[in-house]
């Protein structure tokens, strides 16, 4: 923990934090990836003293869209508002796949940045039901490019919404992804540079998949494993995880102790049984999805209710790889009037590499990273380091998204994007974490 320096120490503060630079080093303790991975699975608000007021913001969403058969008045954007009471930077926060605004790590960091005094944003992942039917034009999101044209297009509609229903004033505007919402968030960026239409002064990209193809390649092959395990087997490994995370359902998620205990539990499992929850947890959202995108390109027929329901009892056996090369990927290539491209050409061309250069030449661009994702290959992390140097952070341990509640990591978040110290803290102590901050950032690069 970073202690409070009074007023009258300054000198003392900036001595500390050379000497913190110096001798500290990144002191993550989990270096299996895949159970770092899985602590991510209790990080969120909960528990989290103070909570701050969450609203509900409902922003109109596309033409037609809330009048379709079955999903009738579900067509507006749902987000989540933790607002100021006066003006302040507004930060957009866009979780990974299937992520709710309402409940994981992004309700997490909302907290932070609102405690730093931001208004907060939580929209949801394209990869979910809402995105799909209020926010995504070709209905079927999982493309980065055009997932980024309609996550652009929504927060200027939630803007708007904000600022002429609720007033909230906003001094400038900010952006951080997380997992898949990081590698569209880089999209945003690349449009943003282009069109101006909203100013967005800094991105923090946490865990983009450098390689789209890849990570989808690892999930689908994750997800395999059931087949292997067999039904009662992958049924038992389930609910002996979902049994561990409840049982810290009343522990605070910010004590590094209530994560070692996560993490001992965790570690009971094989590399393998982790693998297949990683992917299950990655599925959860997709039976929604399904259904919503065969209501949009039903064109207004009408399901009886039998034919609802067989839907969507069909859609629980939907892999990603079905989705993407099934119900996906015909759109797209009306969509790009390309008929012979197949799902992994789109995840190639939908990866970080087509826009590095775009990346490289915008300072306000910053990566957060760890060396050991379990859905990136450790080349190609190093590649991305050596390409953006400065703009990326990379941590040698934390899997993917799993050391995201350590202190280190939330203080080089909050340095990133801006985030200060209340006043109440005394102009000492800012001046102590945003030195300590940077140093330890320059140490790890």
């Amino acid at each position: 923990m970073t202690p409070v320096i009074r007023g009258g120490m300054i000198a003392t503060a900036i001595s500390l934090a050379w000497t913190c630079a110096t001798i500290a080093e990144y002191r993550y303790p989990y270096h299996d990836p895949y159970v770092a991975t899985a602590t991510s699975a209790i990080v969120n608000a909960d528990r989290l003293p103070p909570r701050p007021t969450r609203q509900i913001i409902r922003v109109p969403g596309l033409p037609g869209r809330d009048e379709l058969p079955s999903l009738e008045g579900r067509g507006q954007l749902s987000v989540a508002l933790y607002r100021q009471h006066g003006p302040a930077p507004l930060l957009f926060i866009v979780p990974g796949v299937g992520s709710s605004p309402y409940f994981g790590v992004a309700t997490y960091f909302a907290g932070l940045f609102h405690r730093e005094g931001f208004h907060v944003v939580v929209l949801p992942s394209p990869m979910t039901w809402n995105f799909a039917l209020a926010a995504s034009r070709s209905g079927t999101p999982g493309y980065p490019p055009e997932d980024a044209r309609d996550l652009y297009t929504a927060m200027r509609a939630t803007l708007a919404v904000l600022r002429s229903r609720y007033d909230v004033r906003t001094t400038d505007v900010r952006f951080m992804g997380l997992s898949l919402g990081a590698l569209e968030g880089a999209y945003v960026s690349v449009l943003d540079s282009e069109e101006r239409a909203i100013g967005i002064d800094g991105y923090l990209l946490v865990n983009p998949p450098v390689d789209l193809a890849y990570a989808l390649r690892r999930i689908d092959e994750w997800g395999m494993l059931g087949q292997r395990f067999g039904r009662e087997k992958s049924e038992r490994i389930v609910a002996k995880a979902l049994d561990i995370v409840e049982s810290f359902s009343a522990q605070r998620r910010d004590d590094p102790a209530v994560f070692d205990r996560l993490a001992r539990d965790v570690a009971a499992f094989t590399t393998e049984e982790l693998q297949f929850l990683i992917a299950q947890d990655v599925r959860m959202a997709l039976p929604e999805l399904v259904y919503v995108s065969q209501v949009i390109h039903a064109h207004g027929n009408r399901w009886t209710k039998d034919e609802v329901r067989r839907r969507l009892q069909d859609a629980r056996n939907i892999s990603y790889r079905d989705y993407r090369e099934r119900i996906a990927l015909p759109v797209w290539r009306r969509q790009a009037g390309e008929p012979e491209t197949d799902a992994e050409a789109f995840a190639r061309r939908g990866s970080l590499p087509p826009i590095l250069d775009r990346l490289s030449n915008n300072p306000k661009v910053h990566i957060m990273h760890n060396a050991d994702d379990v859905l990136v290959d450790r080349k190609s992390v190093q590649d991305l380091k050596k390409a953006l140097g400065d703009q990326v952070t990379l941590y040698p341990h934390g899997g993917h998204l799993g050391n995201l509640w350590y202190p280190d990591n939330k203080d080089d978040a909050l340095r990133l994007l801006g985030g200060s110290c209340p006043e109440a803290c005394g102009k000492s102590e800012r001046v102590f974490r945003s030195l300590r901050s940077s140093l330890l950032a320059q140490r790890r690069r």
